[in-house]
């Protein structure tokens, strides 16, 4: 298995055809890639595996701030 995602798990993941499009809905998505020579994002399946448990550990973090407002509110 390749590090980088084939162009269709790239066109799968962003829902885009265009490199252009695909390139615009990564940096959406706070993907980081990089442009071959051609113009085409690559993407290291790593990079989708951090991004993707940063934002499931976000998520599961309490709302410290509502809390806050609870105890002082």
């Amino acid at each position: 298995m390749s590090i980088w995602l084939s162009p269709e798990e790239v066109a799968d993941l962003t829902a885009k055809v265009r490199w252009t499009a695909q390139c615009r809905a990564l940096v959406d998505m706070c993907i980081p890639f990089i442009p071959n020579g051609a113009g085409r994002p690559l993407v290291e399946r790593e990079a989708v595996v951090k991004v993707k448990t940063k934002r499931e550990k976000k998520a599961s973090e309490p709302n410290w701030g509502a809390l806050k407002n609870l105890t002082h509110g």
